[in-house]
């Protein structure tokens, strides 16, 4: 070997042997978890660490459910993270190679990733071997907390110790330390808000009403505070500025003037040199006034085994946190945290919670003027989300038609109610944690809605917030407004009248140019979707936390209707209860860029109860690729068609009306064989069978017949060309 071999051999080595890369921190936020988890790695040294080849795989329930393929250069010292590519709350990802949002595909996916038992993580080398592991021996160690390598352990375990880890409860990814192990780099700036409280403790009508809270920043100075406030939960036009009083205590330099009654809203912010930070929007009622104790104003369920409880004032963090305060029946609670912002809400963990209606029962937890209030109840709804054991059996290794025909089978039949019922039903099936509707054209999660409605608030307006309705996801023309359709809850959804009407019978896309667009951004404008086959319509856009959501809908109207519509007009995404090639691919994008939230699976476990079917998938999204992806629904078998040598071509005119022609290469010769497929998968035309072909382009015209010269009826076919044992797939539209 040469000196110069030798030389980079000698740095080889000492970038790859004797320096510990470890697990540093697993964090599962309460809030935004299904974007901002993550799992970061350290290097604690002597030397840097080559990561080529290198894996971080995440572990729920002891299979690996999301994998991260590494490279570059880990230095001494330095953590990075992995987690999905884009986040809520902004910190940076160093391999976003995989996300939560795509779940291996030998498990049910991201979800079963919560911190509980048999959840965890492995960090594998170059060579595969597992050299650092943390699996969790029971429940809870990381749910809603970040889990933290302490300082002093700097070599791999493949195994949990207790003692090498310590937890924290975090609402956001941000109150962790992504990127940041043991001190190695300054923690993320800006301002931090907590002991938010007013003065006094229990507003009343006609008070003058100052706020004071904690404000910290570890990074630099902070150069100005200030609250504004208002009479609407959509405006705080008002701005009083806020003094240091004390350490680290703000106080409003004038107070709120006095108010009759109703709400307040408020909401702080505060500045450094480099940004400015906010609070939530807060608020205090002046219907709650004087010395009565708090009261529950509403109970959410968060987790299957966590209620988010509201009270009517702030409440004393002594025993607002003591579990035992907190019973639903003969159950008590085992955790309970006041948020350190919002805090007239407390999360309450109790276990063994059973589905229907609950009461819980609250003993002494006092208010900020020391109120307590005894035999305190609040009645709510729990939501099982479990999936019924053996609901979708029969389902196990089939794709494509296959898949979608046993789907059909086990939703069918559903227990049909009326379309007035809906209403009443929305009381269950979509309401927020805070006892408010859920209406996704208006609601912002993680921020401020514009508005909110009460159950009940019902109505029709000129402008927004005047009140819901019913809005089918898939729209009523479609299907000629019969039943069972118009009452299936499962595409019925409560949404702002207003906005509901922006949308009308326009199908879902992407927006280019906006006509129309919701206080919380949804559009209605020109369609940008690749491959728009809708004619010169308007589509409709809703934000991105909600895209994943109703593109599922639409997957569950294709499956529960299959071969149902066959009166149905359809409409520029569909043909009949059928997706149309774009929006196939244009929702199947949504529900991997917006993976399934708790809030669809509450749906969907609240809707079986009413129905008795469920939406496959939400339970099972990844149905959706094993469905419309083209190579699912006709397989392909062998290897890769290019890399065999052979490529089908897209059809031309597609759409078509009478004619198409189906062009194909041939890298050398070949026996061919090309055949149409309706969306059953049954054969309907042979166009080539066993012939013999010279290397170069091909092609052949269909003329949308079956084998007995029977026009076919419009809707989505597949086109697939065979050579040897290599088949390659297209999407055709019939369109008479």
């Amino acid at each position: 070997m040469s000196r110069i071999a030798i030389v980079f051999a000698l740095i080889a080595f000492a970038t790859s042997a004797g320096a510990d890369v470890i697990l540093s921190e697993l964090c599962d936020p309460q809030a935004n978890y299904t974007t901002d988890r993550y799992i970061e790695i350290y290097n604690s040294g002597p030397s840097a660490v080559s990561l080529t080849d290198w894996k971080v795989v995440a572990v729920g329930n002891n299979a690996e459910v999301c994998t991260w393929n590494l490279s570059g250069m880990l230095a001494v010292g330095q953590a990075k993270v992995c987690g999905g590519p884009s986040t809520v709350t902004g910190f940076t990802v160093d391999f976003p190679n995989a996300a939560w949002a795509t779940p291996n595909s030998q498990t049910v996916g991201f979800s079963t990733w919560n911190g509980n038992i048999n959840d965890g993580a492995r960090l594998k080398n170059a060579s595969g071997t597992v050299i650092d592991e943390v699996v969790m021996p029971t429940d809870g160690i990381f749910k809603d907390q970040s889990l933290v390598r302490n300082a002093n352990i700097t070599s791999p375990r493949v195994g949990y110790l207790a003692s090498e880890w310590t937890g924290t409860p975090v609402t956001l990814a941000t109150d962790a330390s992504p990127g940041t192990h043991n001190g190695s780099l300054p923690p993320p700036g800006g301002p931090v808000f907590s002991n938010v409280v007013t003065d006094p403790a229990v507003p009343a009508p006609d008070e003058n009403i100052d706020v004071e809270a904690s404000v910290v920043d570890t990074s630099t100075e902070i150069l100005s505070v200030a609250l504004a406030w208002g009479l609407s939960s959509g405006s705080q036009p008002n701005v009083i500025g806020m003094n240091l009083v004390s350490g680290d205590t703000y106080r409003t330099g004038a107070p709120i003037p006095p108010q009759s009654g109703g709400v307040v809203y408020y909401r702080i912010s505060a500045s450094d040199s480099f940004t400015t930070k906010s609070t939530s929007l807060l608020s205090y009622n002046l219907g709650t006034g004087g010395t009565g104790s708090p009261t529950v104003l509403s109970v959410g369920e968060t987790s299957d085994s966590t209620l988010l409880v509201f009270f009517s004032e702030p409440v004393d963090p002594v025993t607002a946190e003591m579990p035992t305060n907190y019973t639903v029946g003969a159950l008590s609670g085992v955790a309970a945290v006041r948020d350190p912002v919002q805090t007239s809400q407390v999360l309450v963990t109790l276990r063994g919670l059973t589905a229907g209606a609950l009461s819980l029962t609250v003993n002494g937890v006092a208010d900020l003027s020391n109120n307590v209030g005894f035999g305190v109840t609040k009645g709510f709804t729990y939501i099982d989300v479990t999936i019924p054991a053996g609901y979708y059996d029969g389902t196990a290794g089939l794709k494509g038609s296959a898949l979608i025909i046993a789907l059909h089978d086990i939703i069918k039949g559903h227990t049909v109610k009326s379309y007035a019922y809906a209403l009443t039903a929305f009381a269950i099936t979509d309401v927020k944690p805070n006892g408010k509707i859920w209406d996704v054209y208006s609601d912002v999660p993680g921020g401020t809605p514009p508005y909110e409605y009460s159950v009940g608030g019902t109505g029709q307006g000129a402008t927004e917030g005047m009140g819901y309705n019913r809005e089918h996801s898939f729209p009523q023309s479609w299907f000629n407004s019969v039943s069972p359709m118009v009452s299936d809850l499962n595409m019925l959804y409560p949404t702002d009248a207003k906005v509901n009407g922006y949308r009308g019978n326009f199908a879902y896309g992407m927006v280019g140019d906006t006509t129309h667009q919701s206080l919380n951004g949804s559009k209605l404008g020109t369609c940008i979707s690749p491959n728009y086959d809708g004619g010169s319509l308007d589509v409709f856009e809703p934000i991105d936390a909600y895209k994943g959501d109703l593109a599922r809908t639409q997957f569950y109207v294709a499956s529960r209707y299959f071969t149902e519509d066959q009166s149905w007009p359809g409409g520029p995404e569909t043909y009949g209860a059928n997706l149309r090639a774009w929006a196939a691919d244009q929702y199947l994008a949504w529900s991997v860029n917006d993976p399934v939230s708790w809030k669809e699976r509450m749906r969907n476990g609240a809707i079986w109860t009413i129905q008795n079917n469920r939406n496959p998938f939400i339970d099972h999204p990844e149905f959706v690729s094993m469905i419309y992806d083209s190579n699912a629904v006709v397989a392909s078998v062998g290897g890769s068609p290019r890399a065999s040598g052979i490529q089908l071509r897209q059809n031309r005119p597609n759409p078509f009306a009478a004619h198409t022609t189906i062009g194909f290469d041939l890298a050398r010769g070949e026996t061919v064989s090309l055949a149409i497929f309706d969306i059953a998968g049954r054969e309907v035309s042979r166009l080539m069978h066993g012939t013999r072909l010279n290397a170069g382009s091909h092609s052949v015209t269909w003329d949308g017949r079956d084998a007995g010269g029977t026009p076919l009826r419009a809707g989505l076919y597949f086109c697939r060309l065979c050579a040897g044992d290599v088949s390659d797939t297209k999407r055709m539209v019939l369109d008479r």
